[in-house]
């Protein structure tokens, strides 16, 4: 029994593999499609192909044209419609719709309903049909075999019965004889639209047909006469208006007839800068084609390009494939101004020269630079010019390196020359849960997590000195110590030594060789920091640059540039700056002062930033005021009062003390107060004052015990308060 069901689960399985409707697809049809205008007439040939179980003797099916379209008809009012092969009858039809029966053959019998496709032709008709896609549909009707499908026969573009089409792209170009612009085509959207005659085609004032201008009929063997405006002499030119002599025996009248233009123009000095167009005024053909445009005339028409944009690290000198680009100066005529420069700046890095690849007279100057010239001589105005760049971002340029060059003939244009990437990403780690680690002001040797360095690439951290620090005037008063501080690496890269300078402002990291195989990375560990008093609370964010030259400079005769990275920041009198790799790196969370005033009187002065604890004099960084009646006071010397830990996060603007059991927090954008949870609503809410958070002292005071009146005492003569050793 197991056995059975096992094979029964087995065939199963392999059903599903088949794909749906296999067996049951019947037909496959294709069409051709034509272009055509809104109001033209296409060939309409059709194809079903039986496939599957084929086509079913006595079924029905139809095909139905979209809107805008119908079957075309003779002088007589008869469809062009035609079943040309294939076991089908045509048994009705509409504008829009002819209804299908498969039948037998002519004998009676069956046909082989697997191998005979269907054919049908015919001619469709648009009526201001819309630009784009023409459809027409296949469905089966009742038990025919034919599946349903939706095909395009046709793509409407213009209007008329003669439609205009650029062969080639449009040409920008500058003032000038013999101009090239795009290949264009008149094409009927039915036979015989185009007809005898003289066809005119007029060019914008100012800008004239020029000898060599070539006109074919539906190809290059059959060349059209051409008439100039004025002279009426062949293949003469001197105006804006182009004259075809469109001979009777040029038309194919069973046929889709075309008049393709190999067009050169002059542009003249009084022209106007814009779009250059042609305008079909018929002559005495009537051709109503649309105006067609076939260039674009600029003041300047030099483009610039790149041949790729690179991703590169951020910092990194490298002469690789990847780090070298092409760039082209491709002019439109003689766009070049001969003997004047063109000026050229970087943004985010700097290039250097690797090969001029055009033989021109050219000048470009310097080693790696932000900046350079290139002069183009006197006999290559009109030639493209191509050069190869070597690329270096800058450390802190994360983003992109572009390059915009102007002058000598060229518009001020941009390119992208790359993506930048920083040369690394930084994490820090306290444990699993947590990375960044609550420290205190006033207490030595604190731990701080652990950092990580980790490359982008290999190589991307190059040879040379780096450093963390913190970067902003408000965090002096911390010192990094690193008495105990280890580090360890993954991959190839080898770190000398991590250290702190400067008096323990800066911590360094020293690479003494590249990685060249692998990106690897560098973890350092037992770092220690003290902090004083003046550092305030909340997020201390983590820096880490790269030391280089700051100016050009000579030590112990050796010169280094400016900007040149690599080397000691402890060497004697060298003057460097630290270039951003990472820019934030969240480190420690200032949490609260140590306690050590608890068993004193305390006494602070309103709108004075000036206390007391016993008989030392103190000062706050913020004043204490009153507000709503109520005395309020920095968030962190109410937590220092109460003698509890603060703990507060800038992204949800909450406060929370604790204090051996109990917990007090609040939202500074609410009045209410959660001790160990339990809502108890102020009178007055917290206040931001100079970017300082200030809440009402008397409620967190009475959260902790501190009883209003006895242990902490406002008295309005002096506008002082006054929390009394008891409090504590």
């Amino acid at each position: 029994m197991k056995r059975k069901l096992s094979l029964l689960m087995v065939l199963m399985m392999m059903l599903t593999l088949i794909p749906a409707n296999m067996a049951f697809a019947a037909s496959d049809a294709t069409v051709n499609t034509e272009t055509t205008s809104a109001d033209g007439t296409v060939n309409f040939d059709i194809e079903i192909e039986p496939t599957g179980t084929g086509f079913i003797n006595g079924g029905r099916f139809e095909i139905s044209l979209g809107d805008g379209a119908e079957w075309d008809t003779t002088t007589a009012g008869d469809y062009i419609l035609t079943v040309e092969e294939g076991p089908a009858t045509i048994e009705r039809t509409t504008d829009g719709r002819v209804e299908l029966k498969i039948d037998e053959d002519a004998n009676g019998g069956p046909h082989n309903l697997k191998s005979v496709s269907i054919v049908i032709t015919g001619k469709v008709s648009l009526d201001g049909a819309e630009s784009g896609d023409q459809k027409v549909t296949i469905e089966n009707i009742a038990n025919s075999g034919v599946s349903r499908q939706v095909l395009t026969y046709a793509v409407v573009t213009g209007s008329g019965s003669v439609i205009s089409k650029r062969l080639t792209d449009v040409e920008v170009l500058t003032r000038g004889p013999e101009k090239e612009t795009a290949e264009f085509e008149l094409r009927e959207t039915s036979e015989d639209a185009i007809e005898a005659g003289v066809l005119e085609m007029r060019l914008p004032k100012d800008i004239v047909w020029a000898q060599g201008t070539k006109v074919y009929f539906n190809d290059s063997s059959n060349q059209a006469t051409l008439l100039d405006v004025e002279t009426v002499a062949p293949k003469e030119f001197g105006n804006r208006v182009l004259k075809v002599d469109i001979k009777a025996s040029d038309i194919d009248s069973d046929k889709i007839d075309r008049i393709i233009v190999e067009p050169k123009i002059t542009i003249t000095k009084d022209a106007k800068f814009g779009d250059i167009e042609v305008e079909f005024i018929g002559g005495n053909t009537e051709i109503d084609a649309d105006d067609l445009k076939i260039a674009e005339y600029k003041d300047f028409g030099i483009t610039m390009t790149v041949d790729k944009v690179e991703s590169i690290v951020a910092g990194k000198t490298d002469t690789t494939k990847g780090y070298v680009v092409e760039v082209s100066l491709d002019p439109a005529g003689e766009s070049f101004i001969a003997g004047r420069p063109i000026d050229f700046t970087v943004a985010g890095g700097d290039v250097k020269l690797k090969t001029n690849k055009t033989e021109v007279s050219k000048e470009i100057k310097g080693d790696y630079d932000d900046e350079f010239e290139v002069t183009i001589g006197a006999g290559d105005t009109s030639k493209e010019f191509k050069f190869e760049l070597y690329l270096k971002a800058d450390w802190d340029a994360a983003g992109e390196l572009t390059l915009t060059g102007k002058g000598g003939g060229m518009e001020e244009q941009t390119v992208k020359l790359a993506d930048v990437l920083a040369a690394a990403k930084i994490t820090t780690k306290v444990d699993a849960n947590k990375t960044v680690a609550d420290v205190v002001v006033g207490l030595q040797n604190q731990a701080t997590p652990e950092i990580t360095i980790t490359e982008t690439e290999a190589g991307s951290l190059q040879e040379g000195y780096y450093v963390f620090d913190l970067n902003q005037a408000r965090y002096s008063g911390v010192d990094f110590i690193d008495s105990t501080v280890k580090f360890e690496t993954t991959g190839d890269i080898s770190v000398d030594d991590v250290y702190t300078i400067e008096d323990g402002e800066k911590v360094v990291v020293y690479v003494d060789g590249e990685s060249n195989k692998e990106a690897s990375s560098i973890i350092i560990k037992g770092l220690t920091v003290t902090l004083d008093r003046a550092v305030p609370f909340g997020q201390l964010d983590l820096r880490f640059g790269a030391v280089v030259a700051d100016g050009e400079q000579t030590i112990s005769g050796k010169t280094y540039l400016d900007g040149e990275f690599g080397i000691d920041p402890e060497k004697k009198d060298f003057d460097y700056e630290v270039e951003t790799v990472v820019e934030k790196v969240p480190f420690l969370n200032v949490v609260t002062e140590v306690q050590t005033a608890r068993q004193q009187k305390t006494v602070f002065t309103l709108d004075s930033t000036t206390y007391t604890v016993g008989s030392e004099t103190k000062t706050l960084d913020a004043a204490p005021y009153i507000s709503n009646n109520r005395t309020m006071l920095p968030i962190g010397t109410v937590a220092q009062l109460a003698g509890a830990t603060l703990n507060y996060s800038a992204t949800t603007r909450t406060a929370v003390f604790t204090k051996d059991n109990l917990v007090v927090s609040m939202n500074l954008d609410t009045n209410i107060l959660l001790v160990n949870g339990s809502p108890v609503p102020m009178d007055a809410k917290p206040e931001i004052v100079n970017s300082r958070a200030f809440v009402p002292v008397v409620y967190v005071a009475q959260a902790f015990g501190i009883q209003n009146g006895i242990d902490i005492v406002y008295d309005a003569a002096t506008r002082t308060v006054t929390l009394f050793p008891n409090a504590q």
